[in-house]
This record gives C-alpha cells, structure tokens and sequence, in this order.
C-alpha cells in the first residue's frame, strides 16, 4: 500500500524512517540470514525498531547516492557502516568460505522508508500520566523511643504497676514513636502488662520473653495517625486498677510530595498514528556490486540496482523525430 499524496506532501525530512536489510544468498554466501538495522534517521533513536514483526537494530550507517535524476544510468549508492564491533566483517567471512574473496557481493540490500506513526505498536511503550501526591509523614526529630521501667506494687493492699518509681502514672505519647517497658523484674510475673483502648479494643504490642524474667519488655507503638486517643495500661489478669491512661499526642510533621508515572492503559500504541506494516515509500532494492573501503571503524560498499545489473539505461527508450514524423517539432 502507497502512502497517500496528501501525506506525502506533508513530510518532511525528519518524519521519514530509514530501515535497512542485507540478505544473503545461499548460492554465493552459504546463507540466507538477514541482517537488519537502522541508522537512526527520522526518529533520532538509539533504541531498536520493529517494523513488521521485525527488529532492525541501531547501527551506524551512512547512505548515499540513491537520488536519481531521470536519465542516464541508474545510480550507484555507496553504503558505509560501521564495523567498530566487527559485524561485517564476520558476515564477509561467512560469505567468504562459501565463495573465495567474495565480501559480500550479490547480496540483497533493501532500503524501507515509512513514517514513525506507521511503526508497530510494539516500539512504544504503554502511554502513561504523572501522578503527584501529598502526604503528611512524622518528623524524624519528634520521634521518640523511650523506655519505662516497670516494677508490681502493693499499695493498700492492692497491686499496682509502678513505673519509673511512680505509681501508676498517667503516661504521655506520642503517635509514631516507640515505647517500651522494661518487665523483667520478678515482681511481674503473673501481672501480663499490655495496652488498651475502649473503643478499639487491645492494641498490638510486641512481647519479647517472659514478664519477670531477665530481658522481658513489652513494646508499643501507636501508629500514626490511627491510634485512638483512649489508650490505657493495664494488667490482663487484674484488670485497669493495676494501671493508668494515656494521653496520646500527634507529633509534628512534615508535608511530603511525591510524583510518579502511572500507566493509563497496559496497552502499547503508537501515540502518532495507527500501525500499517505495508504503508511505505517504494521500497528500492539494490545488490551489493563491490567492496570500496574495509578497516577497523568502516566498511564501505558499492550498490548496484537490478536494472543496472543488465546495463539498463533510463528512459530505456528515447523517443526522436523518427518516431513521429508528422507531430509537431522537435527542439
């Protein structure tokens, strides 16, 4: 399929991809691989290209000589590409052990141009939106990780947690801080110190050992901004009167704004245009006539076209007098 007039007449020079194959012949080179690669023309990409269901690889070439001014012989390109990675020379080596100092010659050298919003939709990446969000977090320097001392009393004859020394103070915390109390004192043992809310019912806490024993602490850390406001000690097996409230303080905090790139779909498109794989320029064949040039960064090539194999010249009839005698004049 051809591209459109109107389209044509649109282009401009940067909105035309240049995609590139070499085909061995099996006869000459032992092979039929194809190699197919890009120069980046049109789309300024160092990435590959799929065009029909094929990947055409970055490399750098330069192509020359392909403009053809509508008489006389047909043109002869050259045709230059690196050879940094030695790519081509492997290729002339292969073709080499099937015909002897061949270098490539006779193989099928087909120059694509399409447009980029012709491209397979597999070259994009799915389309996505910058999503920024604010959230307020603890400051780190109003973080607080403190750790009480916790001793059983009998005070009236009545049994109470007595904590840093006090009797069963009010204690006050703050929500994203971390508190722990120390319950290692053999006075704790059948008094299972934890936390509570009314409301919202037992609070997590982390249990390390056995309460009266050496290295026994029960740790708490209210969550913020969730833990409720009506949270207190106390002894699961005594109940509240072993233990106290505690007043539960927001912290300070700092306004963090993140952004980041969010899918809008998981599908790959083409963001210029829809994919057609037979929408291109005339595609324009050559064959490999000759090597020019070959050293370590370049290899250069001479490019001949089927036509001018068989030493066509173009128009391949000239129209004289003698052909309409009686039409007009010739000047």
């Amino acid at each position: 399929m051809a591209i459109p007039i109107s389209e044509l007449q649109s282009l401009t020079n940067k909105s035309i991809i240049e995609l590139y194959s070499i085909t061995l012949v099996s006869a000459l080179h032992g092979s039929t691989n194809v190699t197919r690669f890009h120069s980046g023309v049109g789309m300024n990409s160092n990435a590959d290209i799929i065009w029909q269901g094929n990947t055409y690889t970055r490399f750098p070439v330069i192509a020359e000589g392909f403009e053809y001014i509508g008489r006389g012989t047909l043109p002869r390109p050259t045709l230059t590409v690196s050879n940094v990675l030695g790519t081509i020379t492997a290729l002339m080596l292969t073709a080499n052990e099937t015909t002897p100092h061949n270098d490539l010659q006779g193989a099928k050298l087909i120059r694509h141009r399409t447009m980029a919003q012709f491209l397979d939709a597999a070259n994009f990446a799915p389309a996505t939106t910058t999503v920024t969000s604010t959230s307020t977090v603890v400051n780190p320097s109003d973080v607080e990780n403190i750790t009480y001392t916790v001793t059983v009393a009998n005070v009236g004859g009545v049994n109470i947690f007595r904590i840093n020394g006090n009797d069963r103070p009010v204690l006050t915390m703050k929500r994203g801080s971390t508190y722990t109390f120390d319950v290692s004192d053999s006075t704790n043992a059948s008094h299972p110190l934890r936390i509570t809310s009314d409301a919202g019912g037992s609070q997590t806490v982390v249990v390390n050992g056995t309460q009266g024993q050496s290295g026994a602490e029960v740790i708490y850390s209210p969550a913020y901004p969730s833990a409720p406001n009506d949270v207190r000690y106390y002894c699961t097996t005594h109940g509240n009167a072993m233990g106290n409230t505690i007043t539960m303080n927001d912290p300070l905090t700092n306004e963090v704004t993140t952004s980041s790139e969010v899918a809008v779909n998981n599908t790959n498109a083409n963001p210029f245009g829809t994919p057609s794989s037979s929408t291109e320029l005339p595609q324009e064949i050559y064959f490999i006539d000759k090597k020019i040039l070959e050293n370590r960064d370049v290899v250069q090539f001479e490019l001949v076209s089927a036509l001018d194999l068989e030493n066509i010249r173009a128009p391949k009839r000239q129209v004289t007098r003698k052909d309409f005698p009686s039409v007009g004049t010739f000047k």
